[in-house]
């Protein structure tokens, strides 16, 4: 427990639970391991629990999934979690916490998550539509502005949506949305609804990808057939890169990973998928601009960079200083002129991870798309509208309150989980910017069983799934492609709050073909 989260109440608790309930191997070779498992057990009163039922036996699903973890038995699966952490810490598979100074291991819980590939077909087709009308969106709030000029959406929209830039002008023709991650959370057998979208660096595949391999060395006896393969992401991820390039596909040498280094939160997944990929990840120390394009040294000699694949802030990329000393923003702003560089994302994208904006995605797939939409998203009410805003606080009690610039859990408060105390300085914090607010529906977020280093835990869960645009080689028509890596992400013991800052873990996600579930 010390060497995965570094916290010594982690340690306590353990010695606590093993010395209370023992772990003396059964005489059978088996362990129920569902024994004392409460599916609601930290959860609210309604929460679905993915992979046990109400009686306490495992969903069909997941059947076989539990008998070769009960033949593992505690001490099993302990040792084969402390092997984990050991590999990850030497491979420097880690994430930096909000309040952690260090990094810490990435949590891979050894409890597979299970997406059925009738779930999965509504999954990608519902992320593939959304992500095809947030890229018309960003093309056009930045354009013509129609969806504002047909009242659609109101434009003074922008002018409260702090992800919205004079940069994203820059973007140029063609995708500017070309990797977008989508926040799906159940609530029941087949729902899903999309809790946020992210289409400015949305991180995680790597760390899918890592997932995967860790499962695959340390707990082989638990897969079964017709799971998707992770393998295809580096390449198809490149080959997204390649077809953003302006004037023909861009060889593997003039794509880059372009990060801010070691300090980075996701810094390892950057590495890792460099290194899949076969390209280089380059921080802005290591480049510089000649002639209106961005180069970098490869092979001990100047190259250029066609194509950036954007991991890091914009705002740091334009005001970081390059190779020769020289600042990078108006050297980008002249090679996105030129068309000589694309990132990946655009610049200015962030206006489409706006919470306030997110209310309005439905009426874009309607507008730019003529279609229905596929998936649904929470119920929200935007507090700068006065109705809105009165129904928000008669019930804030009742829903969670978010800024619509929150990222990573920040500012969130549930209403049900707060404090008289808490709950009084969000109806002062809204009366006084209400603009800074929304209101959600609070969803009984589904949980799955996690292994604790003693028992398994019901914890609440996510879904990241990840979607990419490119134009389809010598025509203007876009093609959406969905990842068949995604991101499960299980929350902290008795926290509603899923994501990998807050002090989440993961797991892997098997995401199943047809006529091969079990």
């Amino acid at each position: 427990a010390r060497r995965r989260r570094g916290r010594l109440t982690d340690v306590v608790d353990q010695l606590i639970a093993e010395t209370a309930r023992g772990v003396a191997a059964p005489v059978d070779g088996t362990e129920d391991l569902l024994e004392s498992y409460r599916p609601r057990e930290g959860a609210a009163p309604a929460a679905y629990d993915e992979a046990v039922d109400e009686t306490g036996a495992p969903r069909p699903p997941y059947a076989d999934v539990v008998a070769a973890f009960q033949r593992l038995g505690t001490r099993g699966l302990r040792q084969r979690d402390y092997a984990i952490v050991d590999l990850q810490r030497a491979d420097g598979v880690t994430f930096r916490l909000r309040d952690q100074p260090q990094p810490q291991v990435f949590p891979v819980d050894l409890i597979p998550r299970i997406v059925s590939a009738s779930d999965w077909e509504h999954i990608s087709a519902g992320g593939e539509q959304r992500a095809r009308a947030l890229d018309a969106f960003l093309r056009d709030c930045y354009g013509e502005g129609a969806i504002f000029a047909d009242g659609v959406m109101p434009r003074e929209l922008l002018d409260r949506a702090p992800g919205y830039r004079s940069s994203g002008r820059l973007g140029g023709p063609g995708v500017r949305n070309h990797v977008s991650g989508l926040d799906l959370v159940s609530d029941g057998p087949g729902r899903w609804r999309v809790l946020e979208d992210n289409l400015r660096v949305p991180s995680g595949v790597g760390y899918a990808i890592a997932a995967r391999a860790l499962m695959r060395r340390f707990v082989p006896e638990v897969f079964p057939r017709g799971i998707r393969p992770v393998r295809p992401v580096p390449e198809l991820l490149r080959d997204t890169l390649s077809a953003a390039a302006q004037g023909g596909a861009a060889e593997p040498g003039e794509i880059a990973i372009l990060s801010s280094g070691p300090t980075d939160s996701a810094w390892p997944e950057h590495t890792g998928l460099a290194e899949a990929m076969g390209v280089d990840v380059l921080t802005p120390s290591q480049v510089w601009f000649e002639d209106g394009r961005l180069m970098r040294r490869r092979a001990g000699r100047p190259a250029q960079v066609r194509v950036a694949y954007l991991r890091m802030d914009e705002d740091l990329l334009l005001s970081a200083g390059g190779r020769d000393g020289q600042p990078l923003g108006a050297g980008v702003i002249e090679a996105l002129h030129r068309g000589t560089l694309t990132l990946a994302n655009a610049l200015g994208n962030g206006v489409g991870d706006d919470k306030a904006v997110y209310t309005f995605v439905p009426h874009m797939v309607r507008y730019y798309l003529g279609e229905e939409p596929i998936l649904d998203q929470v119920p929200s009410w935007l507090c700068a509208d006065a109705d809105s805003r009165e129904h928000v606080l008669g019930h804030l009690g009742e829903l969670v309150t978010k800024p619509i610039d929150g990222h990573g859990g920040l500012g969130v408060l549930i209403g049900p989980d707060a404090t008289y105390a808490q709950v009084a300085e969000r109806r002062r914090e809204i009366l006084a910017n209400p603009e800074r607010y929304i209101g959600q529906e609070l969803v009984d977020l589904s949980t799955h069983p996690t292994f604790d280093g003693n028992a398994l835990r019901p914890r609440h869960v996510d879904l990241r799934v990840f979607v990419h645009l490119r134009r389809r080689s010598g025509t203007r028509e876009t093609e959406a492609i969905s990842m068949p890596a995604a991101l499960s992400r299980s929350g902290a013991e008795g926290s509603r709050i899923v994501n990998s800052s807050a002090g989440g873990g993961s797991k892997d996600t098997w995401i199943m073909t047809d006529g091969e579930e079990r």
